[in-house]
């Protein structure tokens, strides 16, 4: 699951929802400060926030559940960030007899920077640090961006700050900000909305995930996704299902919409048991043969 519940005013409500929903792993955007313990409480997860920055409250976490499929590893502060830190951390499969999977996966929940496009872009950019080959990534954020094709037209908005916020200036004129999307993309991630969409026959997943609430200055409508999940090429063939949750309750609780993907276990633990070949540094200083440049090793990995 993941959803950005707006700035915390109705976590509570939000959290009954998504502990009904029996997530393994839950993605969550614009934690208050302090809420971090109480949420895992009603969630019935143990949470993982992102380092804070300044200039802003609102955090990233990420929640798993306790005794479930998916183990912790380790914890990643990702302090470089423009705006808000993403919440990363790794994770292994739990097989029936307790022993972990050889291979991990670096899970991040991110709130892209809503005020410059140029942010977005270098948020983007780092999500390529997790992109290399052999490494096993799943991403979701609040993007504040659009899809390739996606996003304007903005001749009907008089919020004149929105569309500079969600435009970039290019050759002398303003773009539509599909950059993130292309990034990821041209990185190797795939989309799970148009995976499911394209190769599970699901168009729905498509739907957008905000813009239904009134905002002066902008026009009436649903029409955009600006929440969107990634993963690894790799991980592709185990999603069978990707939702965006979408019902007048759901409207009420948050100015978002949740996300939901399911994946099959078995081909799930097939990926994470597969031997992967991936770079590794390692120190030669003692070997004797100090030109002698690193080599790849199998099952390696990082964040």
């Amino acid at each position: 699951m993941n959803w950005n519940l707006e700035k915390g005013i109705n976590w509570e409500k939000g959290a009954a929802w998504i502990r009904s929903q029996l997530p393994d792993i839950y993605f969550h955007q614009e934690v208050q400060p302090g809420q971090l313990d109480q949420l895992s409480e009603l969630l019935g997860m143990d949470g993982y926030i992102a380092v804070p920055l300044p200039g802003s409250s609102n955090d990233n976490a990420i929640f798993l559940r306790r005794n479930g499929p998916l183990a912790f590893v380790e914890e990643y502060e990702q302090s470089w960030a423009p705006w808000h830190a993403p919440a990363n951390i790794a994770v292994k499969l739990r097989d029936a007899d307790g022993t972990l999977s050889p291979r991990q996966v670096s899970c991040v929940s991110g709130h892209a920077c809503y005020w410059s496009a140029d942010h977005r872009l270098t948020e983007a950019q780092w999500c390529s640090t997790l992109a290399k080959p052999g490494w096993i990534g799943i991403h979701f954020w609040d993007w504040n961006s659009y899809r390739i094709g996606e996003g304007g037209p903005w001749e009907g908005y008089t919020d004149r700050a929105f569309v500079a916020n969600r435009t970039y200036i290019e050759g002398g004129r303003r773009h539509t900000d599909d950059r993130p999307d292309r990034e990821l993309l041209d990185a190797g991630y795939v989309e799970m909305a148009r995976q499911a969409a394209q190769h599970l026959g699901q168009s729905a997943a498509l739907n957008p995930s905000t813009g239904y609430r009134s905002r002066p200055g902008r026009p009436e409508g649903l029409d955009h996704c600006i929440d969107r999940g990634y993963l690894s090429a790799e991980l592709a063939p185990a999603l069978t299902s990707f939702v965006v949750c979408d019902t007048p309750r759901l409207r009420r609780i948050s100015d978002h919409l949740p996300l939901r993907a399911e994946f099959c276990l078995a081909e799930l633990r097939t990926i994470l048991h597969r031997p992967a070949q991936t770079y590794q540094p390692h120190d030669n200083r003692h070997a004797g043969t100090g030109n002698q440049a690193p080599s790849p090793v199998r099952n390696g990995e990082g964040m």
